[in-house]
Protein backbone atom coordinates (compact mmCIF):
# COMPACT_ATOMS: atom_id res chain seq x y z
CA UNK A 1 0.00 0.00 0.00
CA UNK A 2 1.33 3.43 -0.90
CA UNK A 3 2.34 5.60 2.02
CA UNK A 4 0.71 8.95 2.60
CA UNK A 5 2.64 12.03 3.63
CA UNK A 6 0.85 12.42 6.94
CA UNK A 7 1.50 8.79 7.86
CA UNK A 8 5.16 8.75 6.84
CA UNK A 9 7.51 9.20 9.80
CA UNK A 10 10.27 11.79 9.54
CA UNK A 11 12.99 9.33 8.72
CA UNK A 12 16.46 10.68 7.94
CA UNK A 13 17.20 11.81 4.41
CA UNK A 14 18.39 8.84 2.35
CA UNK A 15 15.89 6.41 3.86
CA UNK A 16 13.84 6.69 0.66
CA UNK A 17 16.63 6.47 -1.87
CA UNK A 18 15.16 5.05 -5.12
CA UNK A 19 15.64 1.30 -5.33
CA UNK A 20 14.28 -1.72 -7.14
CA UNK A 21 11.47 -1.12 -9.61
CA UNK A 22 11.36 2.61 -8.84
CA UNK A 23 15.06 2.99 -9.59
CA UNK A 24 14.59 1.15 -12.88
CA UNK A 25 11.68 3.45 -13.81
CA UNK A 26 13.69 6.57 -13.00
CA UNK A 27 16.66 5.26 -14.97
CA UNK A 28 14.49 4.55 -18.00
CA UNK A 29 13.09 8.10 -17.96
CA UNK A 30 16.44 9.80 -17.32
CA UNK A 31 18.12 7.88 -20.13
CA UNK A 32 15.46 8.95 -22.63
CA UNK A 33 14.50 5.35 -23.27
CA UNK A 34 11.02 6.30 -22.04
CA UNK A 35 9.71 9.70 -23.08
CA UNK A 36 6.52 11.67 -23.80
CA UNK A 37 3.26 9.94 -22.94
CA UNK A 38 5.20 6.72 -22.36
CA UNK A 39 6.34 8.15 -19.02
CA UNK A 40 2.83 7.98 -17.54
CA UNK A 41 2.66 4.24 -16.72
CA UNK A 42 6.18 4.42 -15.29
CA UNK A 43 5.12 7.32 -13.05
CA UNK A 44 2.09 5.34 -11.88
CA UNK A 45 4.36 2.45 -10.92
CA UNK A 46 6.70 4.82 -9.06
CA UNK A 47 3.81 6.45 -7.24
CA UNK A 48 2.34 3.13 -6.14
CA UNK A 49 5.65 1.51 -5.16
CA UNK A 50 7.68 4.44 -3.77
CA UNK A 51 5.76 7.73 -3.63
CA UNK A 52 8.63 9.27 -1.64
CA UNK A 53 12.09 9.65 -3.16
CA UNK A 54 15.23 11.07 -1.59
CA UNK A 55 17.41 12.51 -4.34
CA UNK A 56 20.52 14.66 -4.47
CA UNK A 57 20.60 17.36 -7.15
CA UNK A 58 23.89 19.18 -7.66
CA UNK A 59 24.83 18.59 -4.04
CA UNK A 60 21.43 19.62 -2.62
CA UNK A 61 19.49 16.97 -0.68
CA UNK A 62 15.76 16.81 -1.39
CA UNK A 63 12.87 14.61 -0.33
CA UNK A 64 10.37 14.58 -3.19
CA UNK A 65 6.84 13.26 -3.52
CA UNK A 66 5.79 11.64 -6.77
CA UNK A 67 2.57 12.38 -8.60
CA UNK A 68 1.26 15.73 -7.33
CA UNK A 69 3.94 18.40 -7.70
CA UNK A 70 5.56 18.96 -11.09
CA UNK A 71 8.71 20.47 -9.57
CA UNK A 72 9.36 17.45 -7.37
CA UNK A 73 8.45 15.04 -10.16
CA UNK A 74 11.03 16.64 -12.47
CA UNK A 75 13.68 16.68 -9.75
CA UNK A 76 13.35 12.92 -9.44
CA UNK A 77 13.15 12.24 -13.16
CA UNK A 78 15.44 14.86 -14.68
CA UNK A 79 17.22 16.88 -12.02
CA UNK A 80 16.90 20.64 -12.30
CA UNK A 81 15.49 20.43 -15.85
CA UNK A 82 13.43 23.57 -16.59
CA UNK A 83 14.55 25.30 -13.38
CA UNK A 84 18.24 25.03 -14.26
CA UNK A 85 18.56 28.43 -16.06
CA UNK A 86 16.86 30.32 -13.22
CA UNK A 87 18.86 28.49 -10.54
CA UNK A 88 22.15 29.16 -12.34
CA UNK A 89 21.28 32.83 -12.78
CA UNK A 90 20.40 33.16 -9.08
CA UNK A 91 23.68 31.49 -8.13
CA UNK A 92 25.60 33.88 -10.39
CA UNK A 93 24.18 37.06 -8.81
CA UNK A 94 24.32 36.02 -5.14
CA UNK A 95 27.44 36.44 -3.02
CA UNK A 96 28.35 35.26 0.48
CA UNK A 97 26.51 37.36 3.05
CA UNK A 98 23.68 38.36 0.70
CA UNK A 99 19.95 38.34 1.50
CA UNK A 100 17.55 36.27 -0.61
CA UNK A 101 13.74 36.25 -0.39
CA UNK A 102 11.77 33.40 -1.98
CA UNK A 103 8.03 34.10 -2.43
CA UNK A 104 6.27 30.89 -3.36
CA UNK A 105 9.05 28.63 -2.12
CA UNK A 106 7.39 25.36 -3.21
CA UNK A 107 9.54 22.49 -1.90
CA UNK A 108 12.47 24.83 -1.20
CA UNK A 109 14.45 24.34 -4.41
CA UNK A 110 15.48 27.97 -5.02
CA UNK A 111 15.70 28.52 -1.27
CA UNK A 112 18.33 25.82 -0.85
CA UNK A 113 20.50 26.81 -3.81
CA UNK A 114 20.36 30.41 -2.63
CA UNK A 115 21.22 29.35 0.94
CA UNK A 116 24.33 27.62 -0.36
CA UNK A 117 25.30 30.67 -2.41
CA UNK A 118 24.92 33.21 0.42
CA UNK A 119 26.54 30.96 3.01
CA UNK A 120 26.00 30.95 6.76
CA UNK A 121 26.62 34.70 7.02
CA UNK A 122 23.76 35.40 4.59
CA UNK A 123 20.01 35.27 5.11
CA UNK A 124 17.25 33.46 3.24
CA UNK A 125 13.54 34.10 3.83
CA UNK A 126 11.32 31.36 2.37
CA UNK A 127 7.62 32.28 2.16
CA UNK A 128 5.09 29.57 1.28
CA UNK A 129 1.35 29.40 2.10
CA UNK A 130 0.70 25.67 1.65
CA UNK A 131 0.97 23.78 4.97
CA UNK A 132 1.95 20.65 3.05
CA UNK A 133 4.77 22.38 1.17
CA UNK A 134 6.00 24.14 4.32
CA UNK A 135 6.48 20.71 5.95
CA UNK A 136 8.55 19.67 2.95
CA UNK A 137 10.63 22.86 3.00
CA UNK A 138 11.36 22.37 6.69
CA UNK A 139 12.55 18.84 6.08
CA UNK A 140 14.71 19.80 3.10
CA UNK A 141 16.23 22.77 4.92
CA UNK A 142 17.09 20.57 7.90
CA UNK A 143 18.56 17.86 5.64
CA UNK A 144 20.92 20.45 4.17
CA UNK A 145 21.80 22.00 7.57
CA UNK A 146 20.74 25.41 6.26
CA UNK A 147 20.25 27.10 9.63
CA UNK A 148 20.32 30.59 8.07
CA UNK A 149 16.97 29.96 6.34
CA UNK A 150 13.83 31.45 7.90
CA UNK A 151 10.58 29.77 6.83
CA UNK A 152 7.26 31.62 6.99
CA UNK A 153 3.93 29.93 6.32
CA UNK A 154 1.86 32.67 4.69
CA UNK A 155 0.59 33.99 1.41
CA UNK A 156 1.75 37.44 0.34
CA UNK A 157 -0.97 39.98 -0.38
CA UNK A 158 -1.91 43.63 0.00
CA UNK A 159 -2.92 43.46 3.67
CA UNK A 160 -3.00 41.23 6.74
CA UNK A 161 -5.81 38.71 6.95
CA UNK A 162 -6.65 35.30 5.55
CA UNK A 163 -7.67 33.93 2.17
CA UNK A 164 -8.45 30.67 0.39
CA UNK A 165 -5.56 28.89 -1.26
CA UNK A 166 -6.95 26.93 -4.20
CA UNK A 167 -5.55 23.87 -5.92
CA UNK A 168 -4.88 21.81 -2.83
CA UNK A 169 -4.56 18.57 -4.83
CA UNK A 170 -1.52 20.05 -6.59
CA UNK A 171 0.22 22.15 -3.92
CA UNK A 172 3.03 23.25 -6.21
CA UNK A 173 0.49 25.03 -8.42
CA UNK A 174 -1.73 26.40 -5.67
CA UNK A 175 -2.81 30.03 -5.83
CA UNK A 176 -5.03 32.62 -4.18
CA UNK A 177 -6.59 33.08 -7.63
CA UNK A 178 -9.94 31.25 -7.56
CA UNK A 179 -9.78 30.21 -11.22
CA UNK A 180 -7.10 27.68 -10.30
CA UNK A 181 -9.96 25.55 -9.00
CA UNK A 182 -9.62 22.50 -6.82
CA UNK A 183 -10.05 22.24 -3.09
CA UNK A 184 -9.39 25.28 -0.93
CA UNK A 185 -7.51 25.82 2.33
CA UNK A 186 -7.66 28.93 4.48
CA UNK A 187 -4.20 30.40 4.92
CA UNK A 188 -2.83 33.55 6.57
CA UNK A 189 -2.01 36.50 4.32
CA UNK A 190 0.48 39.27 5.07
CA UNK A 191 2.05 42.14 3.09
CA UNK A 192 5.61 41.57 1.94
CA UNK A 193 6.86 44.61 3.83
CA UNK A 194 5.45 43.23 7.08
CA UNK A 195 7.06 39.82 6.54
CA UNK A 196 10.42 41.36 5.69
CA UNK A 197 10.32 43.58 8.78
CA UNK A 198 9.30 40.69 11.05
CA UNK A 199 12.27 38.71 9.74
CA UNK A 200 14.57 41.61 10.64
CA UNK A 201 15.85 42.16 7.10
CA UNK A 202 17.29 45.58 6.30
CA UNK A 203 17.85 44.88 2.62
CA UNK A 204 16.98 42.39 -0.13
CA UNK A 205 19.71 41.53 -2.60
CA UNK A 206 17.66 39.11 -4.71
CA UNK A 207 13.95 38.28 -4.62
CA UNK A 208 12.35 35.41 -6.50
CA UNK A 209 8.57 35.29 -6.90
CA UNK A 210 6.37 32.58 -8.44
CA UNK A 211 2.86 32.55 -6.98
CA UNK A 212 0.71 31.50 -9.93
CA UNK A 213 -0.78 34.84 -11.00
CA UNK A 214 -0.81 36.69 -7.67
CA UNK A 215 2.55 38.40 -8.19
CA UNK A 216 1.00 41.83 -8.72
CA UNK A 217 -0.83 41.80 -5.38
CA UNK A 218 2.42 40.88 -3.63
CA UNK A 219 4.86 43.27 -5.31
CA UNK A 220 2.92 46.41 -6.27
CA UNK A 221 1.82 47.25 -2.69
CA UNK A 222 5.41 46.68 -1.56
CA UNK A 223 6.71 49.21 -4.07
CA UNK A 224 4.15 51.71 -2.77
CA UNK A 225 4.89 51.28 0.93
CA UNK A 226 8.51 50.19 1.36
CA UNK A 227 11.42 52.59 1.49
CA UNK A 228 13.44 52.43 -1.69
CA UNK A 229 16.48 51.20 0.21
CA UNK A 230 14.47 48.02 0.91
CA UNK A 231 13.52 47.42 -2.71
CA UNK A 232 15.24 44.25 -4.03
CA UNK A 233 18.39 44.82 -6.02
CA UNK A 234 17.26 42.05 -8.39
CA UNK A 235 13.85 40.43 -8.93
CA UNK A 236 13.32 37.07 -10.66
CA UNK A 237 9.65 36.84 -11.60
CA UNK A 238 7.71 34.02 -13.23
CA UNK A 239 5.24 35.50 -15.71
CA UNK A 240 3.43 32.43 -17.03
CA UNK A 241 0.16 33.50 -15.37
CA UNK A 242 0.21 37.23 -16.10
CA UNK A 243 -3.34 36.92 -17.42
CA UNK A 244 -4.48 36.57 -13.77
CA UNK A 245 -2.91 39.86 -12.72
CA UNK A 246 -5.28 42.66 -11.73
CA UNK A 247 -2.45 45.16 -12.22
CA UNK A 248 0.26 44.89 -14.86
CA UNK A 249 3.06 43.87 -12.53
CA UNK A 250 5.84 44.26 -15.08
CA UNK A 251 4.61 47.71 -16.06
CA UNK A 252 4.62 48.71 -12.38
CA UNK A 253 8.18 47.46 -11.99
CA UNK A 254 9.29 49.28 -15.13
CA UNK A 255 7.57 52.47 -13.95
CA UNK A 256 9.50 52.15 -10.69
CA UNK A 257 12.72 52.10 -12.69
CA UNK A 258 13.49 48.38 -12.86
CA UNK A 259 14.96 47.18 -16.14
CA UNK A 260 15.00 43.73 -17.73
CA UNK A 261 18.47 42.19 -17.77
CA UNK A 262 17.84 38.49 -18.48
CA UNK A 263 15.04 36.18 -19.56
CA UNK A 264 14.59 32.48 -20.18
CA UNK A 265 11.18 31.13 -21.08
CA UNK A 266 8.73 32.34 -18.46
CA UNK A 267 11.39 33.71 -16.09
CA UNK A 268 12.46 37.36 -16.17
CA UNK A 269 15.22 38.99 -14.11
CA UNK A 270 14.94 42.72 -13.43
CA UNK A 271 17.48 45.08 -11.86
CA UNK A 272 16.77 47.99 -9.54
CA UNK A 273 17.78 51.50 -10.62
CA UNK A 274 21.33 52.22 -9.53
CA UNK A 275 20.48 55.83 -8.72
CA UNK A 276 19.19 54.83 -5.29
CA UNK A 277 21.04 51.56 -4.82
Amino acid sequence: MAETEDATPERAWGAYAPAGVSALCIGAIRSGLVHGAMRRPFRRVMQSRSPVCDVEVDGIKLRCWIGENFTEQMLVERGLHKDAPGIRRIESVLAPGDVFVDIGANCGLFTLFAARAVGPKGRVLAIEPSPKMVRRIRFNVAANLAEHVTIVQAAVGAEDGSATLYGGEHPGLASLCADVGGSGTEVPVAPLLSLVQRAGLDRIDVLKIDIEGYEDRALVPFLRTAQRALWPRLILIEKDHAARWETDCLAALHDAGYRDIWTDGSDLLLERPRSFA
